[in-house]
């Protein structure tokens, strides 16, 4: 889990932000992060995140997540630079706070 944050942090210049790669990987991040930090008992800050995962369970999730990435990418070449990175360095920092969590909660 770490390597893929460390990853995805060595990834996080502003240039490759705005890359498709970038939201699939900060995507990635922070649907594996959600997971893993809720499976250490962390309580999900994010309302529609914690229905999603209280409804519908990890798969459910996920399902959504894959869709928002799918949706995102769709309309990649329509979106404007700054908000592809915007939302790629938001999605990303959140991966990095849920790891930060989860190894709050493992020690």
């Amino acid at each position: 889990m770490k390597v893929l944050v460390l990853a995805l942090a060595l990834l996080a210049g502003c240039a490759v932000l705005e890359t498709k790669g970038a939201v699939v990987g900060c995507q990635a991040a922070d649907s594996a992060t959600t997971l893993h930090a809720v499976s250490l008992g962390a309580q999900e800050a994010n309302p529609v995140v914690r229905w999603l995962l209280d409804t519908l369970g990890p798969g459910g999730f996920i399902a959504a997540k894959v869709s928002v990435t799918l949706l995102l990418l769709h309309h990649y070449p329509e979106l404007s630079s700054n908000l592809v990175v915007f939302v790629n360095g938001v999605t990303c920092a959140v991966a990095a706070h849920n790891l930060r969590v989860a190894s709050q909660l493992s020690e």
